[in-house]
């Protein structure tokens, strides 16, 4: 048998989520990884490569009809050249949150940047970032 809930549960859920990610001195980031090597098991260390890291608003998102919608006015220089493959996730107090896949806005990333090959020296945006 399958669990459904509502979607006020659902937000109460995702009200947590938010609460967590901004809990601390600082504000929330996403750290953008290349695709240089296997993604690693939730919060273990990784050989790939931190392309960038993208700082949240404070709060860092809107939760609304079951979906977290992540929040962004940072533009941040590109550290590495690649082509972005997944995220993670951390908390104010640069805690590891969670894990996600990246795309273009074509794809299905919780997390969208603009384009996923980036360069070095430049910029990026956070398109898009939700959680249902």
């Amino acid at each position: 048998m399958t669990i459904t809930i509502s979607t006020e549960h659902r937000d109460a859920r995702l009200i947590g989520t938010r609460d967590f990610l901004d809990a601390g001195t600082g504000n929330a980031k996403i750290q953008i990884y290349d695709n240089s090597g296997a993604r690693p098991g939730n919060g273990l260390p990784t050989t790939c490569v931190l392309l960038t890291e993208i700082e949240l608003d404070k709060p860092c998102g809107t939760v609304a009809g079951g979906l977290l919608t992540l929040t962004s006015s940072d533009t941040p220089l590109v550290q590495a050249t690649g082509d972005a493959l997944w995220a993670r996730v951390v908390t104010a107090n640069n805690t590891h949150a969670f894990d996600c896949d990246v795309s273009d806005p074509s794809g299905t990333g919780e997390i969208q940047l603009p384009n996923v090959t980036l360069y070095a020296g430049g910029t990026t945006v956070l398109v898009s970032g939700t959680l249902g």
